[in-house]
């Protein structure tokens, strides 16, 4: 996992209980929210992630699902 994945992650847990914190993605990341979510959505399902288990994994997955489906986006499994 890099950095960018990491630091990604630990964004969604910090915002995914105010909402997601869409507004901060952009100067944060240097990419739309629907981009973010795209790639997190796409991190969670290929990877292993140590840092996480099972339950906050399959939560942020999840939630990555219902915002991308907000910007219209079709979440890839």
């Amino acid at each position: 996992m890099t950095d960018i994945d990491y630091s990604m992650i630990k964004f969604a847990q910090m915002w995914s209980h105010y909402g997601g914190g869409d507004e901060y993605i952009l100067p944060e990341f240097g990419i739309s929210p629907a981009l973010f979510y795209q790639r997190l959505h796409q991190t969670l399902e290929k990877r292993f992630i140590e840092e996480l288990d099972l339950t906050a994994r399959l939560t942020l997955r999840d939630f990555c699902a219902v915002k991308l489906t907000r910007y219209g986006v079709v979440p890839v499994r």
